[in-house]
This record gives structure tokens, C-alpha cells and sequence, in this order.
């Protein structure tokens, strides 16, 4: 941010609530009476830069539970609005779908900004968790019941202790068992039921025509709109495709293959790189299998063939920034073929800078006289202050919009409840009756979030001067912060929901919608198409295998399968539609953006070299393109910066293929 809108910021999270609401849509109920809207805090942290209430607001929207059937049982779709940064913004709002299925976004503000805050130079952007995951999912449907009866194998399970897939199918068995008992539908937790939610979703919160941004799943689920739910559908980007006719499952390591490939092609296709490294495919491979009994010992451990496998597979974590470690990897396999392990553990170690810093870009320069060079450090060495004061500034105003919260909620007195709750659930004199509150605490949310719920748990947990003091403080808590201290219950136990439900907000989609293109004997099929087409080794693929049919295909068999006719049929919708795939994707393989395209009569392909899964995150110019081709969909636009993405080469005599 510049320092006017830094300025005008501080003065916006410091200034009197305004008199009328800027979301006035929520305040109304909605735009849609089919889908009643109400206004709910959001979660914290907020992303830098976010004002509850004014730049960001947060809700829940009722939906049908079925949508054939709308006079039925109901559900809620958390969802959280990012106002557009412009006066005057454009009506067609964007709408995000997340990936998954299963992995929930409105918990996650920052992971928005970080993919579309370029976006809202223009325009909204909505995102919402998909029915049935993370802030959507309904107490019936989140099993905590299931997750109260064995807290203690559950802790277990985080550590390490146990055998966790067991326990997740057993708890699975008994989630679908309490599903059912409590009259949901879990037949419809489907990708259909979701694409119906988008366009309730975006027409009761006021764009009755709106575009669509999906990464991951969220492709998958943008096909189903564009098929089954495209009324006022503007525009479409499909970012890392997962088209509906690919058995998916089946093919998950197929990306890992292609991805590692892609730097094997990129080398033959580089005169240099190829003079230099002849073979390399095959040497790679055969280093692979050599290092599985003949591992490389360092002083900084060891290299065997799971880390050079992650070596070069982990590209595709944005997180880390790893653009540019392509590169250096015809070199570190050499180098390894002799032992030498310098430059792999260089860029383990973080030693070598894969991102141009003051220090690299002036041992660049040259042919500059003193005061050249003097002024050129200078203007560097400012601009990487420049960046530091930037995420100080980011830190401070996070602290200050916590602080401002906390003390409007009366956080304080929370805090204080959580502090006391905690110091006597610890002083419990055995590990028995630790095991019987954690199962309590747990058990907190499967009813109504009451007063009387609560204090009758510390009834039946506590006596004595600790009870009295617990109930003290019970008491005193405000509506408001009561719904605080249910909030955190949730959140304090997440890390042991994850035992369950990280897996089965997955399978309830795959499971339930997948199995009739997918199979243990389709996975091999792929498995050998692995040996012989990407030179993998047999042990490689069977470790896949194995891990595919533990995880996924035997926790499938306590589902029952919910195919739909036409379901993995190719979508041909004539929607503008963008489709964007990076060519070190290793969670959707990068071939499946040609196939995807080749359906769309309304269809384009951009593909991004040194670009993993959701090719925003990787580069400026994905994100350039993608809003490019927002502002008119129709119209052509300029994709000649993905050159500039392609990797250069380390040559064994230091220089660089170009």
C-alpha cells in the first residue's frame, strides 16, 4: 500500500463505526428470499489490510439441503465478501471456488488476498465453503460425536501413535452412522448440489451476473455451473483443471510423472542443456534407484531417494517460492552421480538465493563508473528496506485491527475463561479424568451453544473453589462472548479434527461421485503406464499404489456410491472460459489443460512454464492474464510474458544455458 492509503487505513480501523451498513445486501437479508442471508462475525486473523465490516464482511446464506426439493431441510454456506479497492467498481463481481473437495477457505482470508487481491482493483470478490467442509459443515454432519468417544486415540494419532488409517476408518464407519441418525442427507453432499449453491450464493448476495475463478476442485465444480447452473454466468477461469472425465483418482501420481518430466523436456529442448546432460531422464532415474540402497551420507544428513524425489517434485509448493530450482537440477544430478552433494545441499540449506537480491543484481552491473555504481547500490539497498518496512507495517496494522476487535468483543474476559478452563482441566489428578473432560469439551458441540450447556459441563467436570470460579466467569460472559468461547472450542480442537475430517470432506464428494471411473485396477493400469511411459521405477508406483488403496480406495468401501448419468460426460458450454495449467503441477496433471480446452467451444489455453498448482500464486504475469481476460472475455489479450517463465540452465562450468 502507499502511505495515503496507509494513512487513510489507520484512520478507517480507528474511526466510529458508520451510521449505515456498506454491506447493505446482508443488512437486507439478502436479494433473494429463497436464500435468507444474516451477517456473522468473521474469523480471525483477518488478512492485512481488512477492516471487518467495511472492506471485508462475513455471513451465512440458507440453502436447500436439496435443491430438487426446496420446500426440504436447509443448510448454511458460510461465506466472507472482499469490497472491490475502486470508487467505482464493475457489477460482476468474482466469485472464488476452492479446491478440495474438502478444504474450506473462509477460515482463510490471507489465502484469498494472496490469489485475488488484484483482482479487486475492479471488483468484489466472494468465496464461500462449499456444503458439507470447514465453516459449511453443519454440527450433523462434522461427527462430533464420533470424534468425542476417543479423544485419547485421537491425540495419539496426532503424535504419531497408533495406527492412524485404522482409526480414521473406524471413526468414518461411525460418522456416517451419526449422520444418519440425525435425518441429513449425505447423498447430497455432491459436486450438482454445490453448482446450484454458486448461482443461490452470488444472486442472493446482489450480482446477478458474476464470473467464476476456480483453482483445483474448484474447476471441477465451475464445469458443473457452467453445465447445470449458468444463469448470469459472465466468464470463467479454470486455474490447474481437473476435467470431469478423468478418473482423477485413479491418475494421482500421473501429475508427479508429468511434472518431473516437464524438466527432462525442458533440458532436450535447450541446446546447452542437453549438450551438457545428455540422457538426463535416464539418469535420473537410475540415480533414483541407486540411492534407494546406496543412500549419500552428509554432514547435514542423508540423501536418499525420497529426498531427491521431494527435491525435485516440491517445486510446486508456491509457499516456498521455488521458482528457479529447475535450473539447478541437471546439475545436482551430477553431481550426485559422483557423490558430491554441494549444490543439493546449497539449495536445501537455502544458501543459494533462487530470487534476485541487492547483492545479486549488482554483482550484474557492470561497466558502470563509481558514482554509477554508488547510486545504483543505493537505489537496491533502498528498495530492499523499502520491503522490509512494508511487512512492519503489514504486522502492525494486523495487531492494531486484533486489538480494536478484541476490545470491542471483550475478548479480555474470554481470554481469561480459556486461561481458567485450561489450568484446571491440567490440575485433574489423572489421566482418566483428563480423558472424561476432553470428551465433555467435546461433546460442547454437538447441541445448542447455551449458557446452560456450558456451565452444566463444568458441573459434571469440576468441584470445589475451581467450579465456583469457572461458573463465576461463565456467568459473566456477554452473549456475544459466549459465542466466542463455543468459536474456540472448535478451534482448539481442530488440529484433532483433522484426524477425521481432513480425509472425509474428501470422500464425501470422491466417494459418493467418483467410483463409478475409478478402481484399484484402474490405478495399476496407470502405475504401469508410469514404468513404461516416465521411466519410473517399480517401487516408486507401488508405493503409490499402496498408499491410494489404504487412503482412498478402502475408506471408500464404508460409502455407498451415488453415481449421476452424464456426470463425467466432457462439458461443452459456450462460456468465455480461460483455462490456465502450470507445467509443474503435481496435483492436476499439466496435459489436462489441452484436454480440458478441447471441449470448450469458448475455450483458451495459457500454460506456465516454472508454474506449480494455482499458477497466481507463482508469477505476476498469471495474474495479469487472469484479469486481462476478466475485463473482456471476449476480446484477445497478450500471453507473451510466459516466455520470459521458461528456466535457464546451470552449466558444470558455473555459466547458464542463456
Amino acid at each position: 500500500m502507499t502511505p495515503d492509503q496507509i494513512v487513510a487505513f489507520v484512520l478507517a480501523l480507528t474511526a466510529p463505526p458508520q451510521a449505515g451498513p456498506l454491506f447493505p445486501v446482508i443488512a437486507a437479508g439478502g436479494a433473494d428470499p429463497r436464500f435468507p442471508v444474516v451477517a456473522t462475525a468473521c474469523p480471525r486473523p483477518l488478512a492485512p489490510f481488512e477492516i471487518e465490516g467495511r472492506t471485508v464482511a462475513c455471513g451465512k446464506i440458507s440453502v436447500p439441503e436439496d435443491h430438487a426439493r426446496p420446500e426440504g431441510r436447509r443448510i448454511d454456506l458460510a461465506f466472507m465478501i472482499f469490497k472491490s479497492r475502486s470508487l467505482s467498481p464493475a457489477p460482476d463481481a468474482v466469485v472464488h471456488l476452492h479446491g478440495g473437495p474438502g478444504v474450506g477457505i473462509v477460515a482463510r482470508a490471507s489465502l484469498t488476498t494472496t490469489f485475488f487481491e488484484h483482482l479487486r482493483g475492479r471488483r468484489d470478490v466472494v468465496a464461500f465453503d462449499q456444503r458439507g467442509v470447514d465453516a459449511s459443515a453443519a454440527a450433523q454432519s462434522r461427527c462430533f460425536d464420533t470424534l468425542a468417544s476417543d479423544p485419547e486415540a485421537l491425540v495419539q494419532a496426532t503424535r504419531g501413535i497408533g495406527d492412524r488409517i485404522a482409526l480414521t476408518r473406524k471413526m468414518t464407519r461411525a460418522c456416517l452412522d451419526e449422520i444418519a441418525a440425525s435425518g441429513a442427507d449425505i447423498t447430497k453432499i455432491n459436486t450438482w448440489q454445490n453448482a446450484q449453491d454458486v448461482s443461490a450464493v452470488m444472486h442472493t448476495l446482489g450480482y446477478p451476473v458474476y464470473n467464476i475463478y476456480g483453482i483445483s476442485y474448484g474447476t471441477k465444480l465451475g464445469q458443473e455451473v457452467m453445465r447445470s447452473a449458468s444463469d448470469g454466468l459472465r466468464s470463467v477461469v479454470l486455474d490447474s483443471v481437473a476435467p470431469v472425465q478423468v478418473p482423477i483418482y485413479d491418475t494421482l501420481a500421473l501429475p508427479h510423472a508429468e511434472a518431473i518430466q516437464s524438466i527432462f523436456d525442458s533440458c532436450t529442448a535447450d541446446p546447452k542443456c542437453a549438450a551438457a546432460y545428455p540422457g538426463l531422464k535416464a539418469r535420473f532415474w537410475s540415480l533414483y534407484e541407486k540411492l534407494e540402497t546406496q543412500p549419500i551420507k552428509t554432514t547435514e544428513g542423508t540423501i536418499d531417494s525420497e529426498a531427491l524425489f521431494q527435491f525435485v517434485d516440491g517445486r510446486n509448493n508456491w509457499k516456498a517460492q521455488l521458482q528457479g530450482l529447475t535450473g539447478y537440477v541437471p546439475k545436482v544430478v551430477a553431481e550426485l552421480e559422483t557423490g558430491d552433494a554441494t549444490t543439493f545441499l546449497a539449495l536445501a540449506g537455502e544458501t543459494i538465493d533462487l530470487h534476485p537480491t541487492p547483492e545479486s543484481a549488482l554483482a550484474g552491473l557492470n561497466g558502470l563508473d563509481p558514482d554509477a555504481m554508488a547510486f545504483a547500490e543505493t537505489a537496491l539497498r533502498l528498495a530492499m528496506a523499502g520491503r522490509q518496512n512494508d511487512k512492519m507495517v503489514e504486522t502492525a496494522l494486523a495487531r492494531l485491527e486484533a486489538d480494536r476487535t478484541a476490545a470491542e468483543t471483550g475478548a479480555g474476559l474470554v481470554d481469561e475463561f480459556e486461561a481458567a478452563l485450561l489450568a484446571a482441566a491440567l490440575a485433574l489428578p489423572d489421566q482418566t479424568g483428563r480423558v472424561g473432560f476432553a470428551a465433555d469439551y467435546l461433546r460442547l458441540r454437538t447441541g445448542e451453544a447455551t449458557r446452560a450447556a456450558l456451565t452444566a459441563m463444568l458441573a459434571r467436570q469440576f468441584t470445589g473453589e475451581t467450579l465456583t470460579r469457572l461458573q463465576s466467569l461463565a456467568g459473566m460472559l456477554g452473549d456475544g462472548q459466549l459465542a466466542q468461547v463455543y468459536a474456540r472450542i472448535g478451534a482448539d480442537n481442530s488440529t484433532l479434527d483433522r484426524v477425521l475430517l481432513e480425509g472425509f470432506q474428501t470422500d464425501m464428494f470422491a466417494c459418493q461421485e467418483d467410483m463409478d471411473i475409478n478402481s484399484p485396477a484402474g490405478a495399476a493400469a496407470v502405475g504401469a503406464r508410469l514404468q513404461t511411459e516416465f521411466g519410473w521405477p517399480e517401487s516408486l508406483t507401488d508405493m503409490y499404489g499402496a498408499v491410494l488403496n489404504a487412503t482412498f480406495f478402502d475408506m471408500c468401501k464404508e460409502f455407498t456410491p451415488q453415481p449421476r448419468a452424464g456426470f463425467h460426460d466432457p462439458v461443452t458450454a459456450a462460456v468465455p472460459t480461460l483455462v490456465m495449467q502450470g507445467a509443474f503441477d503435481t496435483q492436476t496433471a499439466p496435459s489436462w489443460g489441452a484436454l480440458m480446452v478441447a471441449s470448450l467451444p469458448k475455450g483458451r489455453l495459457v500454460f506456465f512454464p516454472e508454474s506449480g498448482h494455482g499458477t497466481l500464486a507463482f508469477s505476476q504475469c498469471a495474474k495479469d492474464i487472469g484479469a486481462a481476460f476478466l475485463e473482456n472475455p471476449e476480446a484477445p489479450f497478450d500471453s507473451t510474458c510466459t516466455q520470459a517463465l521458461t528456466s535457464a540452465f546451470l552449466l558444470p562450468d558455473g555459466t547458464w544455458s542463456r
